[in-house]
């Protein structure tokens, strides 16, 4: 038993002298690339149809809650994914401008979400006299939740 596990040692995770590296395929993104609406996109982990690349070839075909909290996440997702492609193509106008939009429309959404539910984060403006990021009761105090 003894002599099996001190053979093994030092065996895992190395390579043999003359393996060979992996060569990894990333698809070029072209200019004014066709895009999803950011819910879709948020669905599909891609804005861009030409990314959509789904695993072991399923695509998550369920449709995106209808709510404020998920309208958020959309935006957010959009803003990030229209930030890394003009990482790479920053002379696109068109991108630029609907990234603007984007971040336009998830502030004024963020600003209402704020004045109806309280801050999404420690980082937001509030109204209140008092410091009310933590609003009680805490998730899993079941009792005391209050319906939004």
């Amino acid at each position: 038993m003894e002599r099996n596990r001190s053979e093994s040692v030092g065996m895992e995770g190395r390579l043999p002298a003359m393996a060979p590296l992996a060569n990894p395929y990333v698809p070029f993104q072209m200019e004014n690339s066709p895009q999803y609406e950011a819910r879709k996109g948020l669905v599909r982990g891609t804005l861009y149809p030409g990314l959509d690349l789904p695993f072991m070839g399923m695509v998550n075909q369920n449709p995106l809650p209808t709510t404020p909290m998920s309208e958020l996440q959309a935006l957010g997702f959009a803003i990030q994914e229209l930030a890394l492609y003009l990482d790479t193509h920053r002379d696109d106008r068109e991108a630029l401008e609907l990234y603007r939009n984007y971040q336009q429309m998830y502030d004024k959404c963020r600003r209402e979400w704020g004045k109806t539910r309280g801050p999404l984060n420690h980082g937001m403006e509030s109204e209140s006299e008092s410091y009310d990021w933590l609003d009680d009761p805490w998730p899993w105090e079941y009792c005391g939740n209050k319906e939004v």
